[in-house]
This record gives structure tokens, C-alpha cells and sequence, in this order.
């Protein structure tokens, strides 16, 4: 995309961009403002979150979002529609002068192996509705070049926190990149996280485990641990990603094997098996970051210190903002570098022909 008229020169910084996120966990809308500064004479960028806030969904719309993936073709274009009007509506709140909005939508269907991926969130209705460009689709070109689409995080772990030897995310599924591979940053998708707690915690009618309390009063039943770690998935190379029909065909007939066994000891082995293929993901020494709604399970988090303690790498985890916010910071990032026809995927990392500057471009009249 060459610049036009409503296009400024990157040199005019600071950005200000809005960033979306929702994750498959459905926890709520994540909408951060941030600011991107470029580093002059570099291709290096400086960030930061301003403002950040996680906007539950009403019960009638989280409930079309969980069932999306079964929604006729014409519900599911409503709900693109009404997704983005809520989205809209969210971004509205913080009344903020911004120079673009880069939305990552709500994913519903993702199978690079067939071609195809599908975040919803109308970009004509955000533009329309914030009066601003809004950056949106992300993943498709790079699923059309032959990539997986995921995980396109690591090209801002890379630029905006090179400090670290790799980033952690544990939201509904966990993903790492390792930002200081000595060739090129590597990432893919761990594994099912929060999303397999939340299910569980579910049959309480609780959302998720509150700090892990049910999982630490259980115990490890070996034989599903042993089930688990030896879902196919986690003996694939890289590259490779997940969405929930991985979940579906993969995850849940194990669980339904074990769904004699009581809750208590289900969810303690669950949190054993994402550990496991956490600390079996951390190739790197050095500081690894960890963000996403996962660093709030004690439990969860105090098994991952327990396993590493015999590797030379270390947890840290950021401040509350970015804890909560990265994703939506990462994809307010790959909004911009797209908006500045920069690439913002890497093909080390998605296994696509090339990589790319992807997503679709919404101008509004002004």
C-alpha cells in the first residue's frame, strides 16, 4: 500500500493506536491506548501503554460468541456486525484523540491446514462508528501465503521487547516466542491453558478456578497426565497453531475418558499438563516474560516456578497493565506497522512463503 493523503510520514511520531483484543477464553473485550515512538536512524520502536480496560460482554453476546463456531452464515455475519458495534461502542468511552485503531477481532475459525482462518469484527463498522482507520484481518494473508496464520505476536515481542530472551502468553491457549533465538525468533502455540481450566471450573458454574484454589486441593492422576501429554499436537515441529477444533476433536475426548474422576484432582492434572508443556516450550536461558489471565492462578504459576528451578531461565511477569494488556499492545503494533505498509509477520515463525505486511485497511469520511 503506497501512502496516501490521510497517511502521515512515520517520522510524525508519537503514534497513538488502539488496540482490540478478545481472546477464545472469552473473558471480555481488551482495549488499550498506546503510544509508539520510532527510534530514529533504526528500525527499532519505543511503546507503552496509556490506558487500558477489559469490557465484560453483555451475557447475550458472550453467549453468541461461545457459539459462533455453529452459527448459520447468517447469524455469524450479525454477529460480525454486533461485535464491532460493541467494540465501537467500548473504544467511544475513552473519548481519545488516536491516530488508527487495529482491531484482531474474535477469532472463530482457525485451520491454516485448509487454508482458511476467520476473525469477525466488521473494520467498515469500527471505522464507521470511532471516525477512525482501523487496521483488521491480520491473520488471512499470511494463512493465503501459506503460513499458520499464528502466532503473530513474536514480530512485536521481537521489536518492543528484544530485552527479553522470550515472552509467554497464557490466555485461553499458551504461546511463546523466543525473541533472542541465535538465527531467527521462533514461536508457535504451546497448548490449551485457560480455556481447559475454565472448562472445568464450569461444571461448577464458576467462569474459571479463582487463584487455582480447586486444582491445588487435588492431586496428578498419572494415567490422564500421561493421556494428555501425549496428544499428537505436542510432538509437531514448529511451525504450528491451535483454535478451539483442536480442542474439540483432540482435548475433549480425553477429558470425557477421565470425567469419573473427581474435579478437584481433573483440574490439578490439568494444571500439571500445561506446565509441563510450558517448561517443555522454554528452550531459551534467561529472563522469560509471562503476561495473560494465567499469571493470576497462583497455582498455575507456582508450578511453573517449581519445574524451572532446575533450568536456567526465570519467570517474570510485568506490571498489571501489560499483564493484562499485551496482546491488545502487540496487535495495536502489527495495526501500525501494517498502516506503514511495514511487514508485521514473520515467516520464521508462521512457515509462509514470505512474510508480510497483512491485515485490511478501513478509511473513514471525514
Amino acid at each position: 500500500m503506497d501512502y496516501e493523503d490521510t497517511i502521515r510520514a512515520s517520522s510524525q511520531e508519537p503514534w497513538v493506536v488502539i488496540g482490540l483484543m478478545s481472546g477464545t477464553s472469552l473473558d471480555g473485550l481488551d482495549v488499550a491506548i498506546c503510544k509508539f515512538v520510532a527510534v530514529p536512524d533504526s528500525t527499532e520502536w519505543c511503546g507503552q501503554i496509556s490506558r487500558f480496560e477489559c469490557f465484560k460482554y453483555p451475557p447475550e453476546l458472550a453467549s453468541r460468541l461461545r457459539e459462533s463456531m455453529e452459527l448459520t452464515s447468517e447469524k455469524l455475519f450479525q454477529l460480525d456486525r454486533d461485535w464491532a458495534h460493541f467494540s465501537a461502542k467500548c473504544v467511544n468511552t475513552f473519548n481519545t484523540k488516536a491516530d488508527l485503531l487495529s482491531s484482531h477481532g474474535h477469532t472463530v475459525f482457525h485451520n491454516p491446514k485448509d487454508g482458511y482462518t476467520v476473525q469477525i469484527g466488521s473494520g467498515a463498522d469500527l471505522a464507521a462508528l470511532t471516525s477512525l482507520p482501523v487496521v483488521c484481518d491480520l491473520r488471512r494473508l499470511d494463512v493465503a501465503y501459506g503460513g499458520q496464520g499464528a502466532p503473530l505476536v513474536p514480530k512485536a515481542d521481537s521489536i518492543l521487547f528484544s530485552q527479553y530472551s522470550a515472552c509467554l502468553n497464557l490466555g485461553g491457549f499458551a504461546n511463546i516466542s523466543h525473541t533472542n533465538s541465535p538465527h531467527n525468533t521462533r514461536a508457535w502455540d504451546i497448548g490449551v491453558c485457560n480455556n481447559l481450566l475454565n472448562l472445568l471450573a464450569s461444571e461448577l458454574g464458576l467462569a474459571y478456578d479463582n487463584h487455582g484454589e480447586i486444582a491445588s486441593s487435588g492431586k496428578v492422576i498419572p494415567a490422564f497426565l500421561t493421556d494428555l501429554m501425549s496428544l499428537s499436537y505436542h510432538q509437531l515441529p514448529p511451525p504450528k497453531s491451535l483454535g478451539l477444533e483442536w480442542v474439540n476433536a483432540e482435548v475433549l475426548p480425553v477429558l470425557n475418558t477421565y470425567k469419573h474422576v473427581p474435579l478437584e484432582d481433573r483440574m490439578c492434572t490439568s494444571v500439571e499438563y500445561i506446565a509441563l508443556t510450558i517448561i517443555n516450550s522454554c528452550e531459551s536461558s534467561g529472563e522469560i516474560l509471562v503476561s495473560g489471565g494465567g499469571v493470576f492462578n497462583t497455582f498455575l504459576m507456582s508450578r511453573l516456578d517449581a519445574l524451572s528451578r532446575s533450568h536456567s531461565f526465570e519467570f517474570v511477569t510485568p506490571d498489571v497493565s501489560m499483564i493484562h494488556g499485551k496482546e491488545a499492545y502487540a496487535f495495536a503494533f502489527l495495526g501500525l506497522l501494517r498502516f506503514l505498509n511495514k511487514p508485521n509477520t514473520l515467516q520464521s515463525v508462521t512457515g509462509a512463503s514470505i512474510s508480510s505486511s497483512s491485515g485490511a485497511v478501513w478509511l473513514p469520511n471525514r
